[in-house]
């Protein structure tokens, strides 16, 4: 099955796990390799960055593409002013956040076939 591995940092896992982050924020989604979107809903790993594990994952359903940067702030937590420094005045991903799920016992990388974490995301076959 084809997930998504993405790098989340400690205090934003957090606030997915408590419901207060819906919103993920990127620069770039899933897509197909024609460009037409991925199929969704896809189910996308957490790798909590400095923790060299997997802690957990949560269901994306779709996103959303804007470069009206105040309507992401709400969902995902993040200020105006650091959504326009990471935007550089393009446009951003708000990946839509549900059924969070923290592992019980953490996964490595090296389970999903894995050698250092992503900077942003990358796909991966999840092998159970």
């Amino acid at each position: 099955m084809k997930a998504v591995l993405a790098s989340v940092k400690p205090e934003w896992w957090e606030k997915i796990l408590s419901g207060e982050k819906t919103l993920e924020i990127r620069k770039s989604a899933p897509q197909n390799k024609d460009g037409r979107a991925f199929r969704w809903p896809l189910i996308v790993l957490v790798y909590v960055s400095g923790t060299g594990a997997v802690q957990g994952e949560f269901t994306c359903p779709g996103w959303v593409q804007t470069n009206l940067l105040e309507m992401l702030v709400f969902g995902s937590g993040v200020k105006l002013e650091d959504l326009q420094a990471y935007a550089k005045g393009g446009s951003l991903y708000g990946w839509l956040v549900e059924k969070p799920k923290k592992y019980y016992i953490p996964h490595t990388l090296e389970d999903f076939g894995v050698k250092k974490p992503p900077m942003s995301w990358q796909y991966v076959d999840i092998p159970f």
